[in-house]
């Protein structure tokens, strides 16, 4: 991972807002070939969708694998707003026009990533061939919901408290205290076992888990190198970008973002392709997939036997499953132009 990391096929843009956004680029080796954009979450960079690099870029498929906002090597604005996804999907659009990739992309995105690429979806479905999720599926832009809602609607078809973890993630001694217990927080998120994320969902848990040194055994699937390079990164640009994604879900601010799109958009008529987990107790099936089904038409589902990080956990399976979606497509004539209703 560190090698990739720093191969001199990481290039620099800056996006019409004045961030710089460091990001892998590689061609495609033929103009057919399709450019994947892949859009990583929370707590990851660019470098964790190494098996997908390696296996798409001998496949001959060009790759725009960025270091997201507050990420990595690319810009951290300590403002909130900067965070929205609707400026993030607008971000990603800048650097494939500094990469003259007008059409011929498909984005794909993980956990918080989702909700960027469902951004792009609801905005810029023109510029794109098709949309795929892992974890987190499509979700209509949230106008109205507060996150106590959320968080109370969530626990009913649960059963349990999901997100209470979020307002500690979301409040300002989260980035110092997850500094501090650095390793406690890795070891949650890369767990051997993903039930475990049961005990640190509800209010106060993860807070304490830190705070008492708490450690689980950590998952094969993540290297001791590969970790060691992970955990330096993020001790390096701090955790205040890192964390936005919750500040605006618990402060309200994803609201006004979503109020940004227009609702005639938030169909998604292109090809989708929903990557699901089975190991994963904070994703609750059925909230998923509603959307997918009201919103997204075109879509198809793939059900992945692993924990939260499938494209790091069974990489051969998730790189397939994409392969086969995107050919499959492909070869059908589904990725065509089509008449739909896009309002800006």
């Amino acid at each position: 991972m560190e090698e990739l990391y720093n191969s001199p096929n990481y290039k620099e843009a800056t996006t019409s807002r004045g961030y710089t956004y460091r990001y892998y680029w590689s061609p495609p080796l033929t103009p057919a070939k399709p450019t994947l954009l892949f859009v990583h979450g929370f707590a990851s960079f660019s470098a964790h969708w190494m098996h997908q690099i390696k296996f798409f870029e001998a496949e001959g498929y060009g790759l725009v694998v960025p270091d997201m906002l507050g990420y990595g090597g690319t810009s951290c604005p300590l403002e909130l707003e900067a965070y929205g996804y609707t400026l993030q999907a607008r971000d990603l659009i800048d650097i494939l026009d500094a990469e003259h990739l007008k059409t011929n992309v498909i984005a794909v995105g993980h956990g918080w990533g989702s909700s960027t690429v469902t951004r792009l979806g609801n905005l810029y479905q023109d510029r794109f061939l098709g949309f795929a999720f892992c974890l987190v599926g499509y979700m209509p832009p949230n106008t109205m919901f507060t996150y106590q809602q959320t968080r109370e609607a969530w626990a009913r078809a649960s059963g349990y408290d999901q997100v209470g973890y979020w307002s500690f993630l979301a409040s300002p001694r989260a980035p110092e205290l997850l500094r501090q217990h650095a390793k406690s927080f890795w070891d949650m998120a890369w767990p051997k076992e993903p039930s475990v994320h049961s005990f640190i969902k509800p209010e106060g848990s993860l807070e304490k888990f830190l705070e008492w040194n708490g450690s689980a055994p950590r998952a094969k699937y993540i290297s001791d190198a590969d970790a060691k390079t992970t955990e330096a990164l993020f001790a390096k640009r701090g955790w205040w970008g890192p964390l936005a994604h919750f500040r605006l879900e618990v402060t309200g601010a994803i609201r006004e973002d979503g109020r940004k799109v227009p609702l005639q958009n938030y169909t998604i008529y292109r090809p989708v392709l929903f990557v699901e987990v089975s190991k994963h107790q904070e994703i609750i099936p059925d909230v998923v997939r509603m959307p997918n089904f009201r919103y997204c038409p075109n879509h198809t589902k793939k059900v992945l036997e692993t924990g939260p990080w499938a494209f790091l956990e069974a990489p051969q399976e998730f790189n397939i499953a994409l392969k086969q979606w995107v050919e499959a497509r492909t070869l059908s004539h589904l990725f065509m132009i089509v008449d739909y209703p896009v309002v800006f």
